[in-house]
């Protein structure tokens, strides 16, 4: 991103890139919701002005350690809760909807597999639910690979869904997909 500006606050229509992202985990069946905070953490809270009785805001201090510290935050902060799996959502992925976090939430108990992950035109993408009998193997995730390392290891215990186009899993990595997901909202009128 451009010096000083981060991506998870750069506008989008009317709001932050994050909040379009936790307004589609919120309308989702999803329950609870944990959101991971890292770098910048009260900029971001003091910007979104984080407050819904089904959100959890935790903030993870070992960020600049990788993905997989925010992955571990967020599944220590679900211990208290009764949850049969997780959705690991990213942060800078404005374009995702309810419909499809539903959808693997309803593959999940049809199937009963312990892997839910969307297909975006035939590519595996995120979000990407996991059974809570995985989290053991998730806490033990290191650096930036996620939950990568999990899904090829139960190759075999992946369902997926399809979730739509390619552009719907555009996350807002670089000021180019930025851009392309400025294009494809304008071009959408999402907010309409």
């Amino acid at each position: 991103m451009r010096a000083g500006q981060h991506k998870l606050l750069l506008p989008l229509g009317e709001q932050p890139v994050l909040a379009h992202v936790l307004r589609a985990v919120l309308a989702s069946r999803a329950r609870p919701v944990v959101l991971v905070l890292g770098y910048q953490a009260q900029r971001i809270k003091e910007q979104l002005a984080l407050s819904h009785p089904d959100l959890i805001a935790v903030e993870n201090p070992a960020y600049q350690e990788g993905m997989s510290t925010s992955l571990h935050a967020g599944l220590h902060a679900l211990e208290p809760y009764p949850v049969e799996g997780a959705c690991i959502v990213l942060g800078d992925q404005p374009l995702l909807s309810a419909s499809i976090l539903d959808t693997l939430i309803a593959e999940k108990r049809t199937t009963g597999k312990r892997i839910i992950a969307p297909l975006y035109e035939g590519r595996r993408g995120n979000p990407v639910l996991f059974d809570a009998s995985l989290f053991p193997e998730l806490l033990c995730v290191r650096g930036d690979e996620g939950g990568r390392q999990v899904i090829a290891r139960h190759a075999d215990e992946v369902a997926t869904i399809e979730a739509g186009t390619i552009e719907t899993a555009t996350d807002v990595d670089t000021w180019e997909a930025y851009q392309q997901v400025v294009t494809l909202w304008n071009t959408n009128d999402r907010e309409s």
